[in-house]
């Protein structure tokens, strides 16, 4: 009997260690999650910034002095996926019509980044889905730094740093420290 609990706490014993070593060894999702993100926004704004492509658009957040120098952080990085035909741009207090789908930066377990927001299901189709309406002003700063420089019928590919979203805030299914990517195509807007 006695050699049998020797052997029933040393299996147990290895059991436990085997669990400890499997999750300490384990790469969870979001560990080093701000300095993945941080990472992320500067690989995409050298990409922008070279603009190889000819379709990439950088825009430093809304109400900051451009005769100063900031940091990564500070701007929105777009690339265009449509261009559209308005002449016009919607105004921080105007109501804007969009469809757009937002989600995190790409993790192993969701490569093409988890989808944490989305006004359509599935791949965007502009001539079906049905825009959603709000103010532009009450979106994270991003977002409506973004759309200011919009015309209606674009469609835009947009990043933004944790800064100009959510920052040190968890919303949601959103963690802290998060660069934000939108989907982002504007159907109309109109003065408030």
């Amino acid at each position: 009997m006695k050699n049998f609990r020797i052997l029933l706490v040393f299996m147990l014993g290895a059991l436990l260690g085997f669990t400890s070593c499997e999750e300490n060894d384990a790469v969870g999702e979001y560990d080093n999650w701000q300095a993945r993100n941080v990472q992320f926004i500067d690989s995409i704004a050298a990409v922008a910034r070279a603009n190889a492509d000819g379709k990439w658009k950088v825009f430093l957040s809304t109400g900051l002095d451009e005769s100063k120098l900031w940091g990564n952080e500070y701007y929105v990085y777009c690339h265009s996926l449509q261009s559209g035909y308005g002449t016009e741009s919607p105004a921080y207090t105007d109501t804007v019509s969009v469809n757009y789908s937002g989600s995190l930066i790409p993790t192993e377990k969701h490569p093409e980044g988890y989808i944490f927001d989305s006004s359509y299901e599935g791949e965007l189709e502009p001539s079906f889905d049905v825009p959603v309406s709000f103010v532009l002003g009450t979106t994270v700063q991003g977002f409506s730094t973004a759309v200011q420089h919009m015309v209606e019928g674009d469609t835009w590919r947009v990043y933004i740093p944790a800064r100009l979203g959510y920052g040190s805030s968890v919303s949601g299914y959103i963690p802290a420290y998060s660069a934000l990517i939108f989907e982002i195509n504007l159907v109309s807007f109109s003065a408030r």
